[in-house]
């Protein structure tokens, strides 16, 4: 097996699953992964940033950002709170490059794996709903880097689409903030289900401001969608 980022060797992990039940392949090599950066230790409550001098509010376990949100007058109660597995570092944005932009869906297996393991564990309740590409951007980059990571083990009953807009990837933070009740998003499929789904948890690639799963977050609520979180790879 080779490293689907360097193509170095890899090797099984030594484990009583890998005795057990055959070897267990390491998508990625030691060296690689040691890039990337799990978000551990004291972290934002409702964003999952790791709190700082820099980011931390007067409140104890939120950051600026998120303190501004909770006094957001449309937004306030519209998202529980995201949770994220790793930190955008060099590392991470060069592999989500590759995969996203670069077309290399193998680097989406590694993902994968990682995101089944938490959403088992922490989402087994929850209804999944997938962050969804407008119809340009997914003529362009040809799939939905969310759908591709989890098509093998999630089953969405109610499905998101999105109309042409500027990315908010091209906007200032004050921008994507003030923007959230004017959401490109609306219900493609499934809309009689939020009248009975309780929680939901949408899923993306990166959180950002945090102002795109809002905007989702928005549109789900005016259909009786309750409790609603995020699960993303990456702050």
């Amino acid at each position: 097996m080779r490293c689907l980022i360097c193509h170095e060797k890899t090797r099984a992990k030594l484990s009583w699953s890998a005795i057990f039940l055959g070897s267990e392949e390491e998508l990625v090599c030691e060296r690689c992964e040691e890039g990337l950066e799990l978000l551990n230790g004291e972290r934002c409550e409702l964003c999952s940033r790791v709190l700082g001098d820099t980011w931390r509010s007067s409140t104890r376990q939120k950051c600026n950002d998120c303190e501004r949100w909770t006094r957001h007058k449309t937004a306030q109660d519209l998202l529980v709170k995201n949770t994220s597995l790793y930190a955008y570092n060099e590392t991470m944005k060069e592999w989500l490059v590759q995969y996203k932009f670069q077309g290399d869906a193998e680097v989406g297996r590694y993902f994968s794996t990682k995101l089944k393991g938490f959403y088992a564990k922490n989402y087994r309740d929850y209804s999944p709903v997938l962050m969804p590409l407008s119809n340009e951007r997914l003529r362009a980059r040809g799939f939905n880097q969310v759908e591709l990571i989890t098509k093998e083990w999630l089953a969405p009953t109610v499905t998101l689409g999105r109309k042409e807009s500027e990315q908010q990837s091209k906007k200032n933070r004050r921008a994507r903030i003030s923007q959230v009740n004017h959401s490109p998003f609306y219900i493609q499929n499934g809309i009689d289900s939020l009248k009975t789904l309780k929680k939901i948890v949408l899923l993306d690639d990166v959180y950002t401001t945090g102002t795109t799963v809002r905007q989702a977050a928005y549109v789900l609520r005016k259909h009786g969608a309750e409790h609603i979180e995020s699960l993303t790879l990456a702050r």
